[in-house]
């Protein structure tokens, strides 16, 4: 739209929403579905066309493993000891993993529950399998990579005694980083100003709050 405005000095409305957002992070499912009907149905965490691929409780916490390919699903059978499943035809591709992924989640689910976090993630990475820790949202306020990052900015909110962390902007730029200028407005902050900025008089605005309008 920027571009646009400028080779032809003409404005236009830009419209987003998540419905829309959604559609598009969705749109393969789609695709399959209108050209083989395979009729997925919701697998809460757990993928559906490779395996493994879900999250695991372990004895401290949860982890994510995600593997995709036959080179890692041989890893995986190795550490789990089920190498007899490499020549089974349910496992024989990403898709039919995917469609047995149930078992293969029962079994690292079982493995898991064996472990601690740290156990889980040590054994995966030696065997370079790819997994990660799920935070609370207390592990995110205390994971040193995160505060090493500079992720959050701390703010002043009003009622609060100290400083909430607020995401900076997700995209990074290496000579022009973006910072948070001011904070979300409480329920009706602003709303005085708004209203005078349209004209309306200070009278105006005590009567329309009289009247619960605003």
């Amino acid at each position: 739209a920027l571009y646009e405005r400028q080779k032809t000095g003409k404005g236009q409305i830009v419209e987003g929403s998540l419905f829309n957002t959604a559609l598009t992070m969705m749109n393969g499912t789609v695709i399959e579905q209108a050209a083989i009907k395979p009729n997925r149905v919701a697998t809460m965490n757990r993928a559906q066309t490779s395996a493994p691929a879900d999250t695991f409780k372990t004895k401290d916490g949860w982890v994510l493993v995600q593997s995709v390919g036959g080179p890692l699903f041989k890893r995986w059978a190795d550490l789990m000891g089920e190498d007899h499943w490499l020549d089974d035809p349910r496992f024989k591709d990403d898709i039919s993993r995917g469609d047995n992924g149930e078992i293969i989640s029962k079994r690292l689910a079982e493995w898991c529950a064996e472990r601690t976090s740290e156990e889980v993630l040590k054994a995966m990475e030696v065997v370079r399998l790819p997994a990660g820790p799920i935070l609370s949202p207390r592990e995110v306020l205390e994971d040193p990579h995160i505060a090493a990052k500079g992720l959050f900015q701390p703010l002043e909110y009003p009622g609060l005694s100290a400083p909430v962390p607020v995401m900076r902007t997700p995209v990074e730029l290496s000579e022009t980083p973006g910072e948070i200028r001011s904070r979300a407005p409480t329920l009706a902050e602003h709303t005085d100003e708004i209203m005078e900025e349209l004209g309306y008089s200070e009278s105006d605005i005590q009567a329309l709050k009289g009247k619960r309008i605003i």
